[in-house]
């Protein structure tokens, strides 16, 4: 490397008199830029413009709003229209398989050997309708007769129980009479063997069909040696 190219290198490395000045200069110094100040005017401008955008921002929002609306207005619409058209492919459907049954039900007939036309047809429907009938009013006719059975057999039955209840009260009657007649006598016949003058006291009390009596028989005082006298009680009771 030559002497020459050094010097050269030197120089270019060596800084200017301003450039010095420069890198030694305060900060304070420095030269400060300041944005001019709005006024209020300026910002109730931008403050209604950025509403305005706002607002514009809203609409823009509505109308896609609205527009996807109609969007399922139309498709609800098509939908209907598929529905009715589905349904009515429904019905043709529906007819033309009765129309394709019907027909078969003719080939058989055509082909059936044993068949005689419709006015046979026509006579055996009838038949048919005027048995039903018939067999309609047999079954009411045996349903009628079934309770006029029943009634009947519960008339014998209520005849049964009243003849049966008349004849056990005219028994108890009897038997009650058979029993009076009976036993009166024999309390007579054995009051009639006691001796002196004799006193009679009876009681009679009747409830239902029972009858009570009481009799006591007394000897006279003066007519005895020991004081005894006797005493007979007779009971006769009726049908209980």
């Amino acid at each position: 490397m030559s002497i020459s190219s050094a010097r050269v290198e030197m120089e270019k490395l060596q800084l200017s008199d301003e450039d010095t000045k420069g890198l030694l200069g305060s900060p304070s110094k420095t030269r400060v830029v300041h944005l001019p100040l709005r006024s209020p005017y300026d910002r109730e401008e931008a403050r209604e413009a950025s509403l305005r955008n706002e607002l514009e921002s809203v609409r823009n929002i509505n109308r896609v709003i609205e527009g996807i609306i109609d969007s399922l207005d139309m498709a609800k619409g098509n939908m209907e229209n598929v529905s009715r058209t589905v349904t009515s492919a429904s019905t043709l459907l529906n007819t033309w398989t009765r129309i394709l049954a019907q027909t078969e039900q003719n080939q058989r007939l055509i082909l059936n050997p044993s068949w005689q036309g419709a006015s046979q047809d026509i006579a055996d429907i009838e038949s048919e309708s005027i048995l039903r009938q018939q067999e309609a009013e047999r079954r009411e006719l045996e349903l009628q007769q079934r309770r006029e059975a029943l009634a009947r057999k519960a008339e014998e039955e209520e005849q049964k129980r009243t003849a049966t209840a008349v004849a056990r009260g005219s028994r108890g009657v009897t038997r009650g009479r058979s029993r009076v007649l009976g036993r009166t006598p024999a309390a007579v016949s054995s009051y009639s063997g006691t001796r002196g003058t004799t006193s009679t006291r009876g009681a009679t009390a009747i409830r239902g069909t029972t009858t009570r009596g009481t009799t006591s028989l007394r000897r006279p005082a003066a007519a005895t040696t020991n004081s005894s006298f006797t005493r007979g009680r007779g009971r006769v009771r009726g049908p209980s």
